[in-house]
């Protein structure tokens, strides 16, 4: 028994950290699996815009349909809806899209372990950190590696990054990073048709216009400081290029299409961007710095953030001090702090009018592409950093004869530092200052059953859940009520469109940012009444445009995501009746009821109450109609 408990404790000493993420992954899978649709998934930029956009194509079976219309924006094209050659969207062929959405988070925990980890072996076991410094100086020779302690630091923080409250759309990408870095670092040292063929594979993991574009630009940079460098043009890297260019256009033809071949004039062309001044710019590139920014928040500025900047500047007082200036330039992480800072200046210089001229007026195809995500890799880069620097510690302690006592704590207080990042990341809801978590649906789902434990199985009417958001059974029995027959055109008022297309039913209005300026105009037209009312939102729809949407004229903003509206029950609905009409409008689906239908040519026809909220079905009438027969009268 004794050689037992001795042999677990050495399985347990030497495995603790698989033993963790393990943990983690079941008990938030048994979470997942027993709140179910009662999760509180991030309805920003998620629930009402890629989750019900996967749904539409597989209501419609048109995932791999080459000319197909869509259930929104008056029946736009599929091509604009995400390619069916990524791993993300294979996900919601095969699986319910609840379901795909939580598979694909654990997708993205294990791609982003497995690329991050085999990027950390490549590198400790080749020239990488065998040179690596240490006070000031490389070693000359190689050095004894405590590989049990590297192996715990890869593990904890590739899941932390994995973990990362990040787009969860693009999840998989980001997650993707370290992964592409190793294929290519791969192929230049050791080349092979295998790994060249995993680099022209890997845009099925990626997506081009939120990375792919970058990597392949960051790639270039690699290519010509290596050819400079080592006087020696690096084929296998230009080849790499080649093939991840090549898997782009394939995985993502649809897109490549829309751009290079089509002639129609977008709602990017009228689109207003920022246009702050310097002392703006400056607290922009210093915010995204310090936090980050939605779509990328990485919960760096508690633990990471601090850590990395102390030793930044410990690291390199030790150049100076030692005269060994050639360090500062050839240190790895030098170089992740200088790619961090250029990604944050690029984010700030893209709300320069100036700068966005000049790039546009170079390079006049990617007028209205946002160059500032840039920022999007820094996440990568800050936990890149913090392993690094943890790491050292580790190699520190292993190389610098301390007494065992004082060598213990010293591990003991990096892998703490190390467990206080993950549960940074796990609760940054609960902690002040920052950037919000607004996608950290694992904190809010946990949240939100002790909310119902504390209050007798009652949810949060302040927020939706998955299940109350789309609310499947209210819609399919407001269907059946009013007899609606597929392809009947509705719209959505004070509430998301998604959630009308969500359950089967086509909406002229909708969220999506590139559709045609013609469309946008004749919208306007539609909604003019309520805009001319709130000067904010007719300046937030001229300016951009993406949500294509009915706007109330007696309110600046209504809290669409709460089952509540904010207290609203009523309002009057200010459009242009006969412009909407004219469209092919024949339902209105509304939250609220709506006092002056009469005026507008609506008739209610079926209201429904729902497991959070209530839902009224307006049909309109014919507004020439009406007209000629009060003229009679």
């Amino acid at each position: 028994m004794t050689d037992f408990f001795e042999t677990l404790g050495r399985m347990i000493s030497k495995f603790w950290s698989f033993i963790l993420v393990g943990l983690f992954l079941i008990c938030t899978a048994v979470l997942y699996k027993i709140v179910g649709g009662n999760s509180y998934i991030a309805i920003h930029d998620n629930l009402d815009l890629f989750i019900p956009q996967f749904q539409m194509m597989r209501n419609d079976g048109t995932f791999f349909a080459l000319e197909a219309d869509t259930d929104f924006l008056n029946s736009i094209s599929r091509n604009v809806l995400p390619s069916e050659f990524s791993l993300y969207t294979v996900l919601y062929m095969i699986l319910p899209s609840f379901k795909a959405y939580i598979v694909g988070y654990y997708i993205k925990i294990i791609i982003a372990m497995i690329g991050s980890g085999l990027l950390a072996y490549d590198i400790l076991t080749k020239e990488g950190l065998d040179t690596w410094v240490k006070r000031g100086v490389y070693y000359i020779h190689p050095v004894k590696r405590d590989y049990t302690n590297v192996v715990s630091l890869t593990v904890l923080i590739s899941f932390t990054y994995g973990i990362l409250n990040l787009f969860p759309a693009f999840g998989i990408p980001f997650a993707s990073i370290p992964l592409i870095i190793y294929f290519l670092r791969k192929a230049y040292l050791e080349p092979s048709f295998w790994m060249f063929l995993l680099i022209f594979c890997y845009p099925f993991l990626s997506y081009f216009s939120y990375h792919g574009i970058f990597i392949m630009g960051y790639l270039v940079i690699a290519i010509i400081w290596i050819w400079i460098r080592n006087h020696k043009f690096p084929w296998q890297l230009a080849l790499g290029l080649v093939l991840l260019a090549a898997g782009s256009v394939i995985c993502e033809y649809r897109l490549f299409a829309t751009m290079l071949f089509s002639n129609e004039v977008t709602i990017r062309s009228t689109m207003v961007e920022a246009n702050l001044s310097v002392i703006e710019i400056l607290k922009e590139i210093a915010a995204s710095w310090a936090s980050g920014m939605m779509h990328a928040n990485d919960a760096h500025l508690y633990i990471v953030l601090p850590t990395c900047v102390i030793y930044f500047f410990y690291l390199n007082s030790k150049y100076i001090k030692d005269g060994n200036s050639v360090g500062i330039v050839h240190d790895y992480y030098n170089l992740c702090a200088i790619g961090i800072i250029f990604n944050s200046v690029v984010y700030g210089l893209y709300n320069s009018g100036v700068i966005r001229t000049v790039f546009e007026t170079i390079v006049p195809p990617l007028k209205g592409w946002q160059f500032n995500r840039t920022i999007f890799f820094n996440p990568f880069l800050w936990y890149a950093s913090f392993f690094i620097v943890c790491y050292r510690i580790i190699l520190d302690v292993s190389q610098g004869g301390l007494e065992p006592k004082k060598s213990l704590i010293i591990k003991i207080s990096t892998y703490l530092l190390v467990l206080l990042a993950i549960l940074v990341v796990m609760f940054q809801p609960a902690l002040p200052f920052g950037q919000t978590a607004r996608y950290d649906d694992l904190f809010y789902t946990a949240y939100g059953q002790y909310y119902r434990h504390c209050h007798n199985g009652e949810s949060n009417k302040d927020n939706l859940s998955y299940k109350e958001f789309y609310d499947t059974e209210l819609f399919e029995s407001l269907k059946a009520e009013i007899g609606y027959k597929e392809g009947e055109q509705c719209v959505a008022y004070l509430m998301y469109p998604a959630q009308l297309e969500y359950n089967d039913i086509s909406t002229l209005d909708g969220y999506l940012g590139f559709y045609s300026q013609d469309y946008k105009n004749k919208w306007r037209q539609v909604i003019a009444p309520a805009l001319d009312m709130q000067p904010i939102s007719a300046a937030y729809f001229d300016e951009s445009g993406i949500r294509c949407i009915l706007f109330s004229g007696n309110y600046e903003s209504v809290p669409m995501y709460s089952g509540t509206l904010g207290g609203i029950t009523e309002d009057d609905l200010y459009i242009d009746s006969k412009a909407l009409y004219d469209l092919g409008c024949k339902y209105v689906f509304s939250r609220v009821k709506i006092t002056n239908a009469e005026d507008v040519n609506l008739s209610l026809i079926a209201s429904g109450q729902g497991e959070a909220y209530k839902v009224y079905v307006y049909e309109l009438s014919e507004p020439d109609i009406v007209e000629e027969n009060e003229e009679i009268k």
